[in-house]
């Protein structure tokens, strides 16, 4: 009776031991992405920041400002400005003038397949 005691108390401690390391491993998992957090925070504000450096640079460039300076430069002297008689201005109302489309010229596009958006 003590022979068949050794194995299953063997089989025990190797399963329990498969357990714990098991176990063991999952936990260096969770603290190794613990640790990685603040580093990918850290990196997301940086860019955050980056970001709104170069959302400020293009607002100066395209400050009208500096627009006409560019204008002077002598690297876009080869650039000419459009006379006042070759731009055309529309009055605001001429839209409203045109007759708007009517129903039977209107027309009705339906979709070939249909398709499943969300989840019930």
């Amino acid at each position: 009776m003590k022979k068949g005691i050794i194995p299953k108390l063997f089989v025990c401690l190797s399963l329990f031991s498969l357990c714990l390391f098991s176990y063991l491993e999952k936990q260096n998992q969770l603290t190794e992405l613990r640790l990685y957090a603040p580093k990918l925070v850290k990196e997301i504000k940086g860019l955050q920041e980056e970001n709104t450096r170069l959302h400020y640079e293009i607002e100066q460039f395209e400050s009208p400002d500096n627009l006409m300076l560019l204008a002077r430069d002598a690297r876009y002297s080869h650039l000419k400005h459009p006379l006042s008689k070759e731009v055309l201005m529309l009055q605001e109302g001429l839209a409203v003038e045109f007759p708007s489309t009517t129903a039977s010229e209107t027309i009705s596009i339906k979709p070939k397949t249909t398709l499943a958006v969300g989840a019930n």
